[in-house]
């Protein structure tokens, strides 16, 4: 029915919205450059892109959940 590649990714919607020119050329022109800020990123969210969870009494912290 529908392929990966027909839905929009969460990511290009918050690149539009902070600036539809960083959408298009990261998201259409496929042209990224790493940086400092970028690298940082990415080992921030190391934890948050694998599929886990965790629970601390009451409150249970979800990573990764598919919209």
């Amino acid at each position: 029915m529908f392929t990966e590649e027909d839905f929009i990714r969460l990511s290009a919607l918050q690149h539009y919205v902070y600036c539809p020119r960083q959408c298009g050329l990261i998201h259409v022109e496929d042209v990224w450059h790493e940086n400092v800020f970028t690298v940082r990123g990415d080992i921030l969210h190391e934890k948050v892109d694998t599929d886990t969870y965790e629970t601390r009494g009451t409150l249970k912290t979800v990573q990764n959940v598919t919209v």
